[in-house]
């Protein structure tokens, strides 16, 4: 069940994908940073949800191996490159996350525990998917027991590996929890437009905005919810847009940082609008863009299959009417 194409969590990936784009954008974290902490609580929360319920482990080690190679391999290719980018052109790009300093050591440390950016979700992925196998795979623990078992491990993992936010980690093992239930995600989290209403009292305290709170996997669950119910109102062409992002992900997260440094160039010139939508408008558009452009350009090159172990990476956009 977990393996098919599921277009409603395409929809979600998509509309998470392009929040997490916006709120990487420099000038709109310092424009609006109390709705910065809103998105944060739930976007990439969601995302772990998504990812822990659609993650396959019914397979033999060679065949889960080259899978997570998908993963791990574009991570630390592109979580080197955006390492040595902050390192060499950090400060002449205005980056918050300039490096000063750049050891050998320090330069595999960051990699192994410290991802920077979007990365991190990557190297979350990559460590509660291992675990996962390894729990359910190999030593063969199912149910309660099995899930109980990944998340101590986690958890154990999340004191040590600094990169490993406990916080996060709990999502993943929602999703994983929906998924050996044998239930459907989309009937698990359900569509209604009454989400809305314990929404609005949630975010009425800034309080709230913190992902590993129970207010936080509230406000994560009910924003699902609600944007499952827009799922069959936001017309075809909005939705196959959306669905279109969500299916190219992955690309979005490892091109997005590059794409995203070369924004905070061209932000002054947008001092005229104070509430920075044209900018975020356009440089959205322009990141996006920018990584489709490189996914398209992997295949075309046929670079996939040595980043991304797979033929393609890139999924073109295809009409979605329901």
């Amino acid at each position: 069940m977990a393996n098919e194409r599921i277009h409603q969590l395409d929809y979600l990936k998509g509309i998470f994908i392009v929040l997490m784009v916006l709120f990487h954008l420099a000038l709109i974290e310092e424009t609006y940073p109390v709705l910065r902490e809103a998105v944060y609580t739930f976007h990439m929360s969601a995302f772990l949800i998504i990812s822990g319920y659609l993650a396959n482990v019914e397979k033999e080690p060679r065949s889960f191996g080259k899978s997570l190679l998908r993963i791990l391999i574009p991570y630390l290719l592109f979580e080197a490159l955006y390492i040595l980018l902050q390192y060499f052109m950090g400060n002449a790009l205005h980056a918050h996350n300039a490096i000063e300093r750049l050891t050998p050591l320090d330069f595999v440390t960051r990699i192994a525990t410290q991802p920077t950016g979007p990365y991190w979700y990557l190297h979350t992925l990559v460590i509660s998917t291992i675990i996962y196998y390894i729990v359910y795979r190999l030593l063969r623990l199912k149910g309660i027991s099995g899930l109980a078992l990944t998340g101590l491990v986690l958890y154990g993992l999340s004191l040590v590996i600094e990169g490993l936010n406990w916080d996060y980690v709990i999502y993943f093992l929602l999703g994983l929890a929906v998924m050996r239930s044998g239930n459907s995600l989309t009937k698990v989290i359900t569509p209604s437009f009454i989400a809305i209403l314990p929404l609005i009292v949630l975010f009425a305290s800034r309080e709230n905005f913190h992902n590993g709170s129970l207010a936080g996997v509230a406000i994560t669950v009910l924003m699902m919810s609600l944007l499952l119910a827009l799922y069959p109102y936001c017309g075809a062409v909005v939705r196959s847009s959306l669905c279109c992002l969500g299916r190219n992900s992955l690309a979005i997260v490892v091109f997005s940082p590059i794409f995203t440094l070369v924004t905070k160039v061209v932000a002054p010139y947008f001092a005229f609008d104070p509430t920075a939508i044209s900018f975020a408008v356009i440089a959205v558009a322009f990141v996006v863009v920018c990584c489709l452009a490189c996914a398209w350009l992997c295949d075309r090159l046929r670079l996939s299959p040595f980043i991304f172990f797979k033929d393609r990476i890139f999924s073109p956009l295809t009409r979605i009417m329901s």
